[in-house]
This record gives C-alpha cells, structure tokens and sequence, in this order.
C-alpha cells in the first residue's frame, strides 16, 4: 500500500484535485512544472524552449583590463533585437527575461532611456529567462519573438514589462495593446517560433559572464551599478560623448 494513498470522493463532495507531477510510483516529473502552462495553448513549446536552454554551451568570458566581462558576442544592430537609431553612438544591451520582480523596474529604465536619449543611445534586448527560477518567463519569451515575426516585438515587450501579473489573460491583453492579433501570435508560440534565437541569447548571456537577470551592458563593458535609470541615462551620455 502506498504511503499516502489517494482520497477517495464520498458522495456529495465536489471533484478531487487533480494529482500532482509524480506519484509514489515514482513516476519522474516533467522539466517543466508550471499547472497553469497549458491555458497559454504553448506548454509544449515552452517545455521544448526549456529542454533547448539546458543543452547552451558558452564560450569562455572575455574580459578587459580591469576584470569587467565584455559583451559577446557585441552589439550587432543587424540581428539584435533593437529599440532606437541602429548607429547611435551609445549602446546599451540588456539581458532579460519578463514576469521576474525585476520586469517592472527594467521598463522603467527603458522607458527613461527612449525619452531621454532618443536621437543617442539604442537599446537591445537579449533573452535570459530561467524556467525553473520564473516558470512564465520562457513563455513570455515565445511571446516575444511570436510578436518579432510580425515587427511588433518592443511593442509587445514593453507591455509585458508593465504587467502585474502573468496570466494568459493579461498576456492576451497585452498582444492586442501591441496591436497583435492574439490567435496567430499563439499560434506562432506553438510553433516553437524563436527557440533558436532564444538559446543563442542565452549563450551569448553565459559567454558574457551573466548569471542573473536583468544584466547591462553600456558600450559593450557590464553596468556594475544599481538598476538605476539615473545613473545608467548618464553612463549613456558619457558613451555617446566619447564616440
């Protein structure tokens, strides 16, 4: 007999939960354990897209004089993902993932970076979700790049960055506040559209010596500073002047 044997439902009581991954026959659980995954209508993506992310294999960090990791591969106006003028002077490429505590703050700072320098830093977003740390981030990220495919890709990001909460209503609103139409966008999720992409950034992450998101990059050098949109406008400033 088992340890904890199932309940049994009595007449009259409502339907019993449903089991959760693994039994005590040891049956093994998913890599992806995220119950509400499978209202998004991509559960079987994001389980591919998280099998993918175990598999990234980096290179070794680069590093200048002082220690700090270079970006690498650098900045690359023709493949990353990019918000402003592709040959401003200033650069600044995020590593990041949605629906972590910090997706909020990070869209603040982006949002200060546009207004302030719109004619003199460009932004690019590199994917670092981690699966196991923020279930919904490796979703979110399929989201992303669905809505690259048709252009709309910062348009998308910047509302999943001011989201309060992750679920596939909120992620349904979110697209058609993008102007997306949201059948063909989960549709696109469901296709694994962007999982190759998504790995890439994620090797491109580790190889720069990441291992935590959000991480910034200012003219190719990390941002050891606060998540401070201050601070990291006027690192931006000094860039463009010195180009």
């Amino acid at each position: 007999m088992p340890e904890f044997p199932r309940p049994i439902r009595l007449p009259g009581q409502p339907p019993l939960p449903r089991e959760p991954y693994g039994d005590a026959g040891g049956r093994r659980a998913p890599d992806v354990v995220d119950e509400d995954a499978d209202l998004f209508g991509a559960e079987d993506a994001a389980a591919r897209l998280a099998e993918r992310l175990e598999a990234v294999e980096p290179d070794a960090v680069r590093r200048n004089a002082d220690g700090r990791a270079l970006l690498s591969p650098g900045f690359d106006s023709g493949h990353d993902r990019i918000d402003g003028p592709a040959f401003a002077p200033a650069t600044l490429v995020v590593f990041a993932a949605h629906a972590t505590p910090w997706s909020r703050p990070l869209g603040a700072l982006l949002a200060r970076v546009r207004e302030t320098q719109p004619a003199t830093a460009v932004v690019a977003w590199r994917h670092y979700p981690d699966p196991i740390a923020h279930p919904r981030a490796g979703m979110l990220a399929l989201a992303a790049e669905a809505a690259a495919a048709r252009g709309r890709f910062w348009a998308l990001t910047r509302e999943l960055l001011d989201l309060r909460n992750h679920d596939p209503a909120d992620l349904r609103i979110a697209m058609l506040r993008a102007g997306l139409d949201p059948g063909p966008t989960v549709e696109a999720m469901r296709a694994g559209i962007g999982i190759e992409r998504i790995a890439g950034d994620v090797a491109s992450a580790l190889a720069s010596g990441v291992t935590s998101s959000p991480a910034l990059f200012v003219g190719g050098e990390r941002w050891e500073g606060e998540l401070d949109a201050a601070a990291v406008t006027a690192a931006l400033q000094a860039a463009a002047e010195r180009a």
